[in-house]
């Protein structure tokens, strides 16, 4: 897959920074995310991403994008991560815009265009209740109707699904035990309700129900009953790398914020970060996120040069990235005494994002067995 040069990863991420800190600071994501009745993320700060070129950052050329690869999306979701965005990267730009440039049509790719300039936000609606993190769990049915679709089924709680345009959802064609298609279906359909609610971290989703929603032939991804689980085991592997991307952004920033925090306190007439038991713990904390950095990057880079062991990679990603997560958001709480609590301080919510982008797609126990599943198999 084509990718930047390391000129211009570094661009992307200065341009990531440089804007974030200026214009997504504590205090914007708390107006975004305590706005009463709202989407819970920014509509004008979505259109400055794209103005940025960063929805855009993996999609084809010919689409308005970079023609870059999960590296570059690693990137965007580092930074993600490191500012808690609220606004529906992953769901958008890392699956919605994966099933359409994997399984789309010509004619279906061109909505690509449309993600680019921040017209158009999807959510990924697969899981099921009582699949676990089975991924070949899928018990909705589309059926043929009138010349179009007829789509039943549940889908679990899906990050995005309450504002987004359309929702990308998998279903068995034909009948329960048919082939699993994709297919675009628009949030506001006849027959969709969705039940919103606020993930751990602040984002907001819904969980999906489907009872005869009508769309049309075209709405199916591709032209044929193939069987898309293939491409929907290879999205989710994309998914859940850049989740860990985002748990290590998230990292950084609270062990940053720690060693700020550190330098300001007094405690005996001296800083706390005199006192060489904490300076341990914080270079434990740095030493940790830059283990799950690099285990990140070897994913994001196999994933971009098709290795055979991709998916053992980020599946080892995942759990590396679960447990220092762990590591270094307990201690930047308890670095932080009793403020760090407190909702009022920043440092208690990256914990919940490290905790939320652990458990999406899988949890490290889940991601344990599948190491082993995937070295047995090769």
């Amino acid at each position: 897959m084509p990718s930047l040069s390391s000129e211009e990863r570094q661009q992307l991420h200065d341009s990531l920074l440089e804007m974030l800190t200026d214009k997504y600071p504590f205090e914007q994501w708390k107006k975004l995310a305590r706005a009463p009745g709202g989407e819970s993320f920014g509509r004008a700060e979505w259109k400055q991403y794209a103005d940025m070129g960063w929805l855009g950052i993996s999609l084809p050329e010919a689409a308005g994008g970079s023609a870059g690869g999960m590296t570059e999306l690693g990137i965007v979701m580092a930074a993600a991560g490191r500012f808690m965005l609220l606004e529906p990267l992953l769901g958008t730009i890392v699956l919605g815009a994966g099933a359409i440039e994997r399984a789309g049509t010509a004619k279906q790719q061109e909505l690509l265009g449309s993600i680019a300039t921040g017209d158009l936000i999807l959510a990924f609606c697969h899981t099921e209740p009582g699949a676990g993190y089975d991924r070949d769990y899928v018990t909705s049915v589309a059926t043929k109707a009138g010349g179009g679709w007829r789509i039943d089924g549940e889908k679990g709680f899906a990050l995005g699904a309450h504002a987004a345009d359309t929702l990308v959802v998998s279903a068995r064609i034909g009948s329960a035990t048919g082939p699993v298609g994709l297919f675009l279906v628009p949030r506001t359909a006849e027959g969709i309700s969705l039940n919103q609610a606020p993930a751990f971290d602040g984002r907001f989703g819904a969980t999906v129900r489907l009872q005869g929603v009508t769309v049309p032939a075209d709405a199916r991804l591709g032209d044929s009953d193939a069987d898309r689980l293939p491409i929907i085991d290879a999205l989710i592997d994309r998914a859940a790398i850049a989740c860990c991307a985002e748990a290590v952004g998230a990292m950084a920033a609270a062990t940053d914020i720690t060693v700020e925090y550190l330098k300001t306190r007094q405690q005996f007439g001296q800083p706390l970060s005199k006192f060489q038991v904490l300076q341990h713990r914080l270079v434990d904390m740095s030493v940790s996120t830059e283990e799950a950095r690099a285990i990140v990057h070897a994913a994001l880079q196999a994933i971009d040069d098709g290795a055979a062991d991709a998916a053992r990679l980020v599946a080892m990603a995942k759990v590396k990235t679960a447990q220092t997560g762990r590591f270094v958001g307990s201690q930047a709480i308890q670095l932080h005494g009793g403020m760090g609590m407190t909702d009022e301080l920043v440092v208690g919510h990256y914990y919940k994002r490290i905790t939320m982008c652990e458990s999406l797609f899988g949890d490290a126990e889940w991601y344990l067995k599948r190491v082993g599943k995937l070295r047995d198999a090769a």
